[in-house]
């Protein structure tokens, strides 16, 4: 397992969202790498640089507000097998979304993070 990149996590209302990422778009001089509604969390993700933006209700936001981080790794799998033999606790089961597999996972030292490896997009043929 290679963790990727770490990620900052802000927390918005929905209707904050557009104004949060123009925000840290003029912060990071970036534009939004990635935007994504997930119907089944009711949550909508932005990611700028190293920043993920999660945006819902609080009742949506609330199991995610517990996470401090978001790793990014090559394998969710291999992930959990590694932070499990290292005394870490995993939360959640490795879920799967439309473009990720995503996991929370305590660390000993008591950081509750989110584990995510992105899975790429498929190909529509038409």
């Amino acid at each position: 397992m290679k963790v990727l990149d770490t990620l900052i996590r802000v927390f918005v209302e929905r209707d904050a969202l557009d104004q949060t990422i123009h925000f840290y778009e003029d912060l990071y001089q970036e534009k939004c790498k990635a935007r994504v509604f997930y119907e089944e969390l009711n949550l909508e993700l932005a990611m700028i640089a190293r920043t993920v933006i999660i945006a819902g209700d609080a009742e949506s936001r609330r199991l995610y507000e517990s996470a401090s981080a978001t790793f990014l790794v090559d394998s969710i799998q291999e992930a959990a097998v590694y932070l499990q033999q290292h005394g870490a606790v995993c939360l959640t089961e490795a879920k799967r979304t439309p473009r990720s597999w995503i996991m929370l996972v305590k660390h000993p030292d008591g950081l509750i993070a989110e584990y995510v490896e992105l899975v790429p997009e498929q190909p529509s043929y038409t």
